[in-house]
């Protein structure tokens, strides 16, 4: 099995989702919900949809692009990050979790292997804090550490409420559907850029936590 990654492709996401910024490069701005974040998600769910990837979307707005294995009672193997950035923020974080696995999924899908275990790729909504005052705001209400309760009474710096904000951005349904069920995931995989100088000082090219 010669299992190999299309770096140009990559590479060229990376640039193209940089792009859709509003600060000016090489500086990087998506705020969570903000219309430059709703393009990029248009943009990430188009490439997952020419993949082959099944994508639907949640009431938080998560975004799960799923390669269906052989057993469909199987638990899921999930992979993904985020891609709303800070001000200012650099075009890798985030969103290499997300790129990366999305181009690992079409190198599989190249050799043709087809997985047991469904494969789902992931972009959590608003990982940064910079909208709502509070990090990981997708995954606490998909793992159920935030209650729908506490995250309806969620305002950003507009004292607009949250609910107001994802319907504008077209996330409908109620809150309460976001949690998933317990042991949905049999695995999940996050490739991340090392913030820290920890790896890069000891000439090191790979960690894992």
């Amino acid at each position: 099995m010669n299992l190999a990654i299309d770096c140009e492709r990559l590479c060229s996401e990376i640039e193209t989702l940089s792009s859709f910024s509003d600060a000016a490069p090489p500086a990087v701005t998506r705020i969570a919900f903000g219309p430059t974040d709703l393009r990029a998600r248009a943009w990430v769910k188009e490439r997952c949809e020419e993949a082959g990837l099944e994508v639907r979307q949640d009431a938080i707005g998560n975004i799960f692009a799923r390669w269906h294995g052989s057993d469909i009672a199987a638990q899921v193997v999930g992979t993904g990050s985020h891609i709303d950035a800070i001000p200012n923020a650099g075009k890798y974080d985030g969103v290499v979790g997300v790129l990366g696995g999305l181009e690992a999924i079409r190198a599989l899908r190249r050799l043709r292997f087809r997985p047991k275990h469904s494969i789902e790729l992931l972009v959590f909504t608003s990982e940064e804090p910079t909208r709502f005052g509070i990090g990981c705001l997708g995954s606490r209400l998909l793992s159920g550490s935030l209650s729908p309760k506490a995250a309806a009474k969620l305002t950003d710096s507009e004292g607009t409420a949250i609910d107001q904000v994802r319907l504008a951005a077209g996330f409908t349904g109620e809150l309460g559907t976001v949690k998933l069920p317990t042991g949905y995931y049999k695995a999940f995989l996050e490739l991340h850029i090392e913030q820290g100088p920890i790896l890069e000082r000891k000439q090191v090219p790979l960690g894992l936590v």
